[in-house]
């Protein structure tokens, strides 16, 4: 891997009570047309400037004696975040250098090989994720199965722990150290691999994957579980680990929180702002609009225009015969209990451009 990026342009302003004393990092936002393919490859994530790459100078050994004297030769990873708005997903790219991959091997320590550990709190509640404070019984861990019944008790609901092998071996891609295997099943998840090294030998790894965030995911099943909603300029929990072995003898546990605590407390997880689009995502010109309805208003519905570009004239058909022409309309349905499609049509420097909700706005 070249020279580490890092993000050294990552906001600084005030935040939240995280690690790294508050300070905020970013994910990038895509547009539908330009987010990732998961095929494990990163020419997808070319367009992403550097301030949103995190890389091996951010971050700290806290356990095996290297601190942030990392020596690149040894590992050397580059993290990039990224988001795709309407979608409750959070798109990953992982490449990692070492000069000793290990894998298909259980060592004594209990993993499976090396291993890049992600923790997302969607709703940055913080607290203990892992253990349960409140219930002792939570915190045993023993070869019984209730031992294990009371360690996944309420493992995970918050916030949520990925174990990922890189690479995958044995026909998995991750443990889920929490009570919900199935938020690491499709379609609450996806990843691909490209790799070109073997056991004990130095190589090159790509991983590219996104996960689902969960402000509630319990074990019994995606049913009852409540998703993450990831808005612009909302601030998320999130931290990695990398824990790197080296002959059945771990090297080295890296993780950008610079406190191991992230794995099991999301207090102890940096805040990420999900970014709005860069100027090279903006369209020159193009028809969005959004709209809510009105409380103690019946039928009553505020449109909103979105749209992008110099606007000089703006046409709105609410699906009934009647129209508008102002860019904000405020409009009373005659009906309820319909469903209308909506269009706006917006021209401007000798352009036009149409926004169709189909069936969106219901009028109850």
């Amino acid at each position: 891997m070249t020279a580490p990026l890092v993000c050294a342009q990552a906001i600084d302003a005030p935040g939240p009570a995280t690690a790294r004393d508050g300070r905020v990092f970013q994910i990038y936002q895509f547009t539908p047309e330009t987010m990732p393919h998961i095929d494990g490859k990163n020419s997808d994530w070319d367009r992403v400037p550097a301030a949103y790459r995190c890389g091996t100078a951010e971050l700290n050994d806290t356990e095996d004696g290297h601190g942030t004297d990392i020596d690149t030769n040894d590992i050397d990873v580059q993290v990039t975040l990224g988001w795709v708005k309407g979608l409750n997903r959070l798109y990953v790219l992982y490449e990692a250098y070492d000069d000793f991959w290990d894998f298909e091997r259980f060592n004594p320590e209990g993993y499976l090989n090396d291993i890049f550990e992600l923790v997302v709190d969607g709703d940055l509640s913080g607290g203990p994720f892992i253990y349960n404070p409140l219930v002792p019984e939570a915190r045993k861990w023993g070869a019984s199965a209730a031992h294990v019944r009371n360690h996944l008790a309420f493992s995970g609901y918050h916030a949520q722990n990925y174990h990922i092998f890189t690479p995958p071996v044995r026909g998995s891609w991750t443990l889920i150290w929490g009570s919900q295997p199935w938020i690491a099943t499709f379609p609450y998840a996806h990843r691909a691999y490209s790799f070109d090294g073997r056991q004990g030998e130095a190589g090159k790894l790509t991983l590219e994957f996104w996960v689902t965030p969960y402000d509630y995911a319990p074990v019994d099943g995606p049913e009852l579980a409540k998703e993450s909603r990831l808005v612009e300029n909302k601030l998320i929990g999130l931290s990695w680990s990398v824990l790197d072995f080296d002959g059945g003898k771990r090297d080295g546990h890296y993780n950008l929180s610079h406190d191991t605590r992230m794995v099991a407390n999301a207090s102890y997880l940096c805040a990420f702002r999900l970014m709005p689009l860069e100027r090279d995502q903006v369209p020159d010109f193009r028809a969005d609009w959004s709209f809510s309805l009105i409380e103690n208003r019946e039928q009553t519905v505020a449109f909103r225009d979105e749209s992008v570009g110099d606007i000089e004239s703006w046409y709105w058909d609410f699906g009934n015969g009647d129209f508008s022409t102002e860019q904000h309309p405020l409009y009373q349905y005659p009906e309820s209990g319909v469903h209308y499609n909506v269009t706006l049509e917006i021209t401007g420097a000798g352009k036009s451009d149409k926004k169709t909700r189909f069936w969106e706005v219901m009028i109850p």
